[in-house]
């Protein structure tokens, strides 16, 4: 089907991506028909700190310019520049992202930031909101949706131009695809689990830790973290295997008593203890979420339809590029769009080109952050790494960029950072072996090498 002849969008999914997408094509002048299965978010309780928060980094800003959105979702946020490492001596020590203030992150709550977009979609006027509607099958032939709604009696049917999934991981449409293709996506459960414990302001209504960075807690085989919200508390998670064993390991499924759970978190994490007013029911209510990978082998079925986000490639989080790779799915969308390709197959073939091996590489690179703040963040051998990675960036800006900052504050493509951090990373070693502090590397060796063997950043 020609994209100019393309009178109506259909997407499944209203959650951060299939949203953004809603936005950037009602902006474009399209209509667009949005299915969510769940009931609209902005008519119920708000979630707090039960919604897991999202650090922003440049691809999600650079989404959210696009869409006309990026100083209404500033105000929502919180800047992080760096993490702060708790010790389980107490002793905490701090890591900036990088040697600019530009260097950070926004932390703003999952649930504040869906509502935001969800308003713009519907105030664009060109986007009609359909919620309580579970996609249950396609007909390709007809081109008809079938969904069932909250009333179980009174199904419905739509027609569709053209498609796009955005339902998440266990994506409906990925699903109806796969029936069609043969092609079944990759999809990995992560053994671990998590669960999320609130902070709340101090009684004047402040922070009741350092609000400039990332909290961790990291203690090997489980962690915790906490972000910073504007209202002066932070939002916990605690990463914790799912089923572990009392001796070498404890897993959700052991602490599975508040005296159990009490004892767990004195010995490992008393300081933050003391900061979670409410541990017991939240350790009670909070449910364990679940977290794993989807890698989709085929993205598109022909011109009809397109998967994007956590629909095609879903992530552990510990990179914090979920929505930050879903948001760069769509502005890719928009720039092939408007790049001047005819038809959509060619279009949906083109994003599947240049965002595949981007997406793959990113879920490794998630994988590795995963183990990297877990266990890394706390040895001083990688407190020394990450001095001589600073100072080398501050000598060499335009060659030498550390790949969580490539990742995070640059739009480099991710397998391209990928590449580039493997490089780095040897570099470095080269730099250190035999070496225990900072002024016994030889700058001049790091300066050649990295003449040497990196090129000129040019990405945005």
């Amino acid at each position: 089907m020609h994209i100019a002849d393309t009178r109506k969008i259909t997407i499944v999914g209203a959650g951060m991506a299939g949203t953004l997408l809603a936005i950037l094509f009602a902006r474009r002048g399209c209509s667009v028909e949005l299915f969510e299965q769940h009931s609209d978010p902005r008519l119920e309780e708000p979630l707090g700190h039960q919604s897991v928060d999202l650090a922003l980094g440049e691809r999600a800003r650079h989404a959210l310019a696009m869409s006309g959105l990026l100083d209404q979702v500033d105000a929502l946020c919180t800047p992080v520049h760096g993490r702060m490492v708790h010790y389980r001596s107490g002793e905490v020590l701090t890591q900036p992202y990088g040697n600019s203030d530009a260097d950070a992150l926004y932390s703003i709550r999952r649930d504040r930031l869906r509502q935001c977009l969800l308003d713009a979609a519907e105030n664009s006027g060109k986007v009609r909101l359909f919620f309580n509607h579970r996609l249950q099958d396609v007909d390709w032939e007809n081109q008809r949706i079938n969904f069932s709604t909250a009333d179980e009696d009174d199904p419905a049917e739509k027609t569709f131009e053209v498609l796009f999934g955005a339902d998440g991981p266990v994506s409906s449409l990925r699903r109806a695809i796969q029936k069609m293709t043969g092609e079944e996506a990759d999809e990995t459960l992560l053994d671990s689990g998590y669960k999320t414990f609130s902070i709340p302001a101090d009684e004047h209504g402040t922070f009741r830790m350092n609000p400039d960075v990332l909290h961790v807690w990291p203690r090997g085989g489980y962690m915790l973290i906490a972000f910073p919200d504007i209202e002066g508390s932070f939002s916990a998670l605690l990463f914790l295997p799912r089923q572990g064993d009392h001796k070498m390991m404890w897993g959700f499924e052991q602490l599975d008593s508040w005296v159990r759970q009490r004892a767990f978190m004195r010995a490992n994490f008393p300081d933050a203890v003391e900061l979670i007013p409410e541990l017991e029911r939240e350790f009670r209510d909070n449910p364990v979420g679940l977290m794993g990978t989807v890698r989709c082998r085929q993205w598109h079925l022909g011109g009809q339809a397109l998967l994007i986000g956590d629909a095609a490639h879903a992530m552990v989080p510990f990179h914090g590029q979920g929505v930050n790779s879903a948001f760069e799915d769509c502005t890719t969308l928009m720039d092939i769009c408007d790049s001047g390709l005819s038809d959509w197959e060619t279009v949906f073939t083109e994003l599947q080109q240049q965002r595949k091996h981007n997406t793959d590489a990113l879920a490794d690179m998630s994988l590795d952050a995963y183990q990297t703040m877990r266990e890394s963040v706390r040895h001083r051998d990688f407190m020394l790494r990450k001095a001589l990675e600073r100072e080398l960036e501050r000598r060499h800006p335009e060659r030498f960029v550390a790949r969580y900052s490539l990742v995070m504050f640059h739009r480099m493509p991710y397998a391209e950072a990928y590449e580039r951090g493997k490089t780095q990373s040897i570099i470095l070693d080269e730099l250190l072996d035999g070496h225990e502090q900072l002024t016994d590397v030889s700058l001049e060796q790091a300066d050649r090498l990295i003449d040497e063997r990196l090129d000129r950043i040019t990405s945005p």
